[in-house]
């Protein structure tokens, strides 16, 4: 099992941070990724929310998530079909702290035989960091 975690305080509401999250054609501005949205979200959520499905293509694979959270509290996500790795989930918790938010990234799964557990750690520790200091940065660029 592959259990990774990251926090960092950013200068943005929790919904500023939820609707920039779910803006998913815009995603790669924060990983290497390109994102494709396939299904729309569920009527009555918000925009690119729970229902939503993208198509995610990384270092030129390709896998669905679908979004099954989205409010201020966060957001969580659940790769589809289990590929390329098994029982991936993604949460994203909001912690309002007066103009800040502290934002909480963890991400477990289960490495398929081919991967070693370090190497997809290491993979994936580096792109919620990533994610969560270039979100940072969009909403304090010193």
């Amino acid at each position: 099992m592959v259990d990774v975690h990251y926090q960092r305080i950013i200068n943005a509401t929790p919904q500023e941070l939820r609707d920039t999250l779910l803006d998913h054609q815009d995603l790669s501005d924060f990983f290497n990724a390109s994102f494709k949205v396939l299904r729309a979200a569920n009527n009555s959520e918000v925009s690119g929310g729970v229902g939503c499905v993208r198509e995610v293509n990384i270092l030129g694979v390709s896998f669905k998530e679908e979004i099954v959270k989205a409010d201020t509290g966060g957001i969580e996500y659940r790769v589809v079909d289990n590929f390329p790795v098994k029982d991936h989930r993604g949460v994203i918790r909001f912690f309002a702290q007066g103009s800040l938010t502290k934002v909480s990234y963890r991400i477990s799964c289960c490495a398929p035989w081919y991967i070693p557990n370090w190497l997809l750690t290491r993979l994936l520790q580096h792109d919620i960091e990533q994610c969560l200091n270039k979100l940072g940065a969009r909403f304090d660029p010193r």
